[in-house]
């Protein structure tokens, strides 16, 4: 965070200190917090330190939270959002892949093989949040706090002994492809050709290892972390997206809080939002190297063979995007939400030469 935003902080961190001493009516807060994979170096490098040592140290103690990983609590990834509105946890880190079957609105933030590198991604979240803000506002009674994002996701496949460093689409089509969510559905499908198959992350490696599965997209150090590279011959040099992130507060929350409170929270928030910026792209290359042939500072090297789609075929790739992963999106997200294409049009269509069309 640079100086400006730091003293920001320290002045608002004084200012509560101050307010908060003298009156038993500032009582220290603690807030229920549930956060994303207990496994996953997101929670256990970030999220979680932010709640049990950044947050209360900003603060001096006035404001600490009981923080748990949703994989902790037994919950599924697309129930955290209305957790969040019952007021069950004060503040959400949240996926918006689990989010958007509870609006297309969201969806559109993410779809599938759209964004090709991490600095467009950040830009998207950036033009779209007011109409992700409106939406969370809407129907989660909530305000967005921060959007981060999750290492490049690359498609790892077993392919042909001599398959050739640079592929056509062809060379995808009729596998059956891993697939989770609907734009990523219709990028198998409508780009590849190929089938799309729902398997769960933990089932990917075991069903690769025997053929039931050709092909499977994921983050590119979640694939190295649960050892892709022993069923998968293949990792797929092609930006398929960064799996747009979140944290959200409940709106009661926020409005019971003074603007002291508020300042700080924000503030701190501001510094956690830069380091996971920045180590999305530190993980991504990690994950890049650690699959191939390294180097890998964090144990063995996968070996896989590093392929990309050749120049045709990645012109082939926008144009299908386009009139399939974005136009089978903009149906759905019309139906449910008039408008919702007007507004994407005009922010990540614009930013990224794309137009949604129905």
């Amino acid at each position: 965070m640079n100086r400006i935003k730091r003293n920001a902080a320290g002045l608002a961190t004084a200012a509560l200190i101050a307010t908060a001493a003298p009156s038993a009516a500032q009582e220290a807060r603690d807030f229920s917090v549930v956060g994303t994979w207990g496994v996953l170096t997101h929670w256990q490098e970030r999220e979680q330190p932010f709640w049990d040592e950044q947050l209360p140290a900003a603060s001096g103690g006035m404001l600490t939270a009981t923080a748990r990983p949703l994989t902790e609590l037994g919950m599924d990834g697309t129930t955290v959002m209305r957790e969040l509105r019952s007021g069950a946890f004060d503040f959400a880190h949240g996926v918006f892949l689990y989010v958007a079957g509870d609006s297309p609105v969201i969806e559109g933030s993410d779809l599938a093989g759209v964004t090709p590198d991490l600095e467009s991604f950040r830009q998207v979240m950036e033009v779209y949040r007011p109409v992700l803000e409106a939406e969370f506002r809407e129907l989660f009674n909530s305000h967005i706090l921060m959007l981060y994002a999750w290492p490049e996701t690359h498609l790892y496949c077993n392919m042909p002994e001599g398959t050739p460093d640079e592929v056509g689409l062809d060379a995808f089509e009729g596998l059956n492809v891993r697939s989770f969510g609907a734009s990523m559905g219709d990028f198998i499908t409508e780009t590849l050709n190929a089938v799309p198959v729902a398997v769960s992350f933990g089932e990917v490696l075991p069903s690769l290892e025997r053929g039931a599965l050709d092909c499977g997209a994921t983050g590119t150090l979640s694939a190295y972390s649960a050892s892709w590279y022993q069923g998968a011959s293949h990792d797929v040099q092609v930006s398929l997206g960064y799996t747009a992130s979140f944290l959200a507060v409940n709106n009661d929350t926020w409005n019971s809080l003074t603007d002291e409170e508020r300042a700080v929270i924000e503030a701190e928030v501001a510094v956690l939002e830069e380091t996971m910026w920045a180590a999305t792209a530190d993980e991504s290359a990690d994950g890049i190297a650690c699959m191939a042939d390294g180097p890998c500072d964090r144990g063995e090297t996968g070996g896989l063979s590093q392929i990309t789609l050749t120049p045709e075929a990645m012109e082939a790739l926008r144009a299908s995007i386009e009139d399939g992963v974005i136009a089978n999106w903009a149906a759905r997200c019309e139906a449910r939400s008039p408008g919702c294409v007007e507004n994407w049009n005009a922010t990540i269509g614009a930013l990224l030469g794309y137009e949604a069309r129905l």
